[in-house]
């Protein structure tokens, strides 16, 4: 039995994804940034609110003298990219009908499955909450509360052996969760929001997608990875262009997998 025929045998019951090359995200990359280029206005004005919440966050750690969690706070903000690209897919997906792309349809998404969506919001806040009690450990156990300043922070993680084993095992975990996230997210969203499907299915489906076809699932989690690095060096102003152009890629990555 072919590829595309066990897909249709199987797509009643689970969405089975079809096999894709190991290059495949960077079509995707292309694609997001076609689509980027036909609504420039409206993908980054996503991005620029996006970089505005992140500027919010990291100002009011800073009022309150908590410099030391700004980097946990990027890293727990940075994980809930996938549930707030939900207006980039919609933007990718009426671009794809040849519909005109409205920005009230952007800001409210209209999904197929929205109250699944939410559950895997509520699975995501999990994995956030989770990641910052052990940032919040680490930091306790590591740093303590002595350095609440911005240069006796820097001054500690990276010319310490405390400080330079906090990031060590704080890249560690945090990478673990965020890999875990990415694993469910990867399609589960764009999912909901193109059929009618429960969210344990949606997870399933990308799961599966991630453990069986890994080659082109770990290029494209670097590919995200390092979107992240460079939005973090460039104070979030990266994030103008990246984080759409992310969100509307991942759109073309769930159609190359699970579309018609």
């Amino acid at each position: 039995m072919t590829d595309q025929n066990l897909q249709r045998t199987a797509s009643s019951d689970f969405p089975v994804a079809r096999n894709m090359e190991a290059t495949a995200p960077w079509k995707w990359l292309e694609k997001g940034w076609a689509d980027y280029r036909r609504q420039p206005l409206l993908a980054s004005g996503y991005g620029i609110l996006f970089v505005l919440i992140g500027y919010t966050i990291i100002l009011g750690l800073r009022s309150v003298g908590l410099f030391a969690a700004i980097p946990v706070a990027i890293g727990a903000f940075a994980l809930t990219g996938p549930l707030m690209a939900a207006g980039l897919y919609a933007l990718a997906r009426s671009l794809e009908r040849g519909e005109k792309p409205k920005l009230k349809d952007i800001i409210f998404v209209k999904a197929h499955s929205p109250v699944q969506v939410a559950y895997i919001g509520v699975i995501i806040m999990v994995g956030l909450f989770i990641w910052t009690i052990c940032a919040a450990g680490l930091l306790a156990i590591f740093a303590g509360t002595n350095y609440v300043r911005a240069e006796e922070f820097l001054n500690f993680a990276t010319g310490t052996l405390p400080g330079l084993t906090l990031l060590t095992i704080g890249t560690f975990v945090g990478g673990l969760i965020a890999y875990g996230i990415f694993s469910i997210s990867a399609f589960s969203i764009p999912m909901l929001l193109d059929r009618e499907m429960d969210f344990a299915t949606a997870i399933g489906a990308s799961l599966t997608t991630v453990t069986r076809q890994p080659t082109p699932m770990l290029l494209w989690a670097w590919i995200i990875a390092g979107s992240i690095v460079v939005g973090a060096a460039t104070m979030l102003i990266g994030f103008v262009i990246l984080f759409p152009l992310i969100g509307l890629a991942t759109w073309h990555g769930y159609r190359d997998a699970f579309g018609e």
